[in-house]
C-alpha cells in the first residue's frame, strides 16, 4: 500500500515537471511564427503515434467499451481545451505566470469532489492548498501591483477549470481502460478536435526540423505528463497528485528565468519556497497517516 502511494508521488512529481517544461517548446515555436493549431494538432497526434507504437510492441490491446470510448472522447476534447486556453494565455502574460495562475486548479478539483462526490478535505490538504495558494499570489506581486493581466489570467483559469474535469472524471469515471490506454484515447481525440479546427483554415505543413522540435514537445509535455497523471491518479487520487502540480510553476518559472529571460525577482523565490513547502506538508501528512 505505502510502495504503491510512494509511486503515485513519483509519477505525479514526474508529470508536473515535464508539463512545467512546456514553455522551453511553445516560446521558440511561436517565435518561427507556427499557428498554434498546428503546433497542438501535430504535438497531440504524434504523442498518439507514439502510444500505439509502444502498445502495438507490448501487445496492449487498445479495445474499449463503449461507455469508456465515450468518456475518453470527452477526456480527450477536455485535456484539448486545457491545453490551448493554456498557451492562449501565454502569449497575454509571462509563461512563468500563465503556469503559475494555471496551479488553482488543485483547489477545483478538491471543490469538484467535495460538491460531487462528498470527499472531504483533509487538514494536511488544506494546510498545503494554503501555502500553495499563497506561494502562486506572492509569485504574481510585484511592488505595489500584481503582474496578473486580466484577459489572460480568465484564459488561464478556463483551462484551469478544464484541466480540473479532466482529473476529477479520471478519478471517478471509473474507466475500465488501462492508463496506457486512457493516455493514448486521450490525445488522440485532442489531436481530431484540433484538426477540424485546422480545416476551417489554412494550413501550412511545419518544415521536417520543425516538425521534429514539436515531436520532442509532444513526448515530453503530453506523452510523459499524460500518462503519468494517469498513473499517479490511480495511485494516490485527484487531490494529492494536484497538489504535486504545484512543481509546474516552479519549473515553468525557472525555464522562464534562465532561458528566456524573465527577471528573477525576491517573489519568485519566496513564493517558490511555498510551493515547495506545500508539498512537503501534503507528502509528510499522507505519510503520517499511513503509520496510523
Amino acid at each position: 500500500m505505502k510502495n504503491n502511494i510512494l509511486k503515485g508521488y513519483f509519477f505525479a512529481a514526474a508529470s508536473a515537471i515535464s508539463f512545467g517544461l512546456i514553455p522551453l517548446f511553445i516560446i521558440p515555436l511561436n517565435e518561427k511564427g507556427i499557428h498554434l493549431d498546428t503546433t497542438l494538432f501535430f504535438r497531440f497526434l504524434f504523442a498518439a503515434l507514439m502510444i500505439g507504437v509502444y502498445c502495438t510492441f507490448k501487445k496492449q490491446s487498445l479495445r474499449v467499451n463503449q461507455r469508456d470510448l465515450f468518456l475518453l472522447f470527452v477526456l480527450g476534447i477536455l485535456y484539448a481545451l486545457s491545453a490551448e486556453f493554456l498557451l492562449w494565455g501565454y502569449s497575454a502574460m509571462s509563461p512563468g505566470i500563465a503556469s503559475t495562475v494555471l496551479y488553482v486548479y488543485p483547489l477545483m478539483v478538491a471543490i469538484l469532489l467535495y460538491w460531487k462526490y462528498g470527499e472531504k478535505i483533509s487538514n494536511p490538504t488544506r494546510w498545503s492548498m494554503l501555502l500553495a495558494l499563497l506561494g502562486v499570489l506572492i509569485i504574481g506581486w510585484e511592488g505595489e501591483n500584481m503582474r496578473f493581466n486580466f484577459w489572460g489570467t480568465i484564459i488561464v483559469l478556463t483551462s484551469a477549470m478544464t484541466y480540473a474535469l479532466y482529473m476529477v472524471i479520471v478519478n471517478k469515471g471509473k474507466l475500465q481502460a488501462q492508463g496506457i490506454v486512457v493516455t493514448f484515447y486521450s490525445v488522440l481525440f485532442s489531436s481530431f478536435y484540433y484538426l477540424i479546427k485546422m480545416s476551417m483554415g489554412s494550413f501550412i505543413l511545419p518544415s521536417l526540423d520543425t516538425l521534429g522540435f514539436i515531436s520532442l514537445f509532444s513526448l515530453v509535455t503530453v506523452v510523459i505528463s499524460v500518462l503519468f497523471i494517469v498513473l499517479a491518479i490511480q495511485r494516490i487520487g485527484s487531490t494529492p497528485t494536484a497538489i504535486l502540480g504545484a512543481l509546474e510553476p516552479v519549473v515553468a518559472v525557472g525555464v522562464s528565468v534562465a532561458i528566456f529571460g524573465e527577471k528573477a525577482t525576491w517573489n519568485l523565490f519566496a513564493g517558490l519556497i511555498l510551493i515547495l513547502s506545500s508539498l512537503m506538508v501534503k507528502v509528510l501528512g499522507d505519510t503520517q497517516s499511513l503509520r496510523h
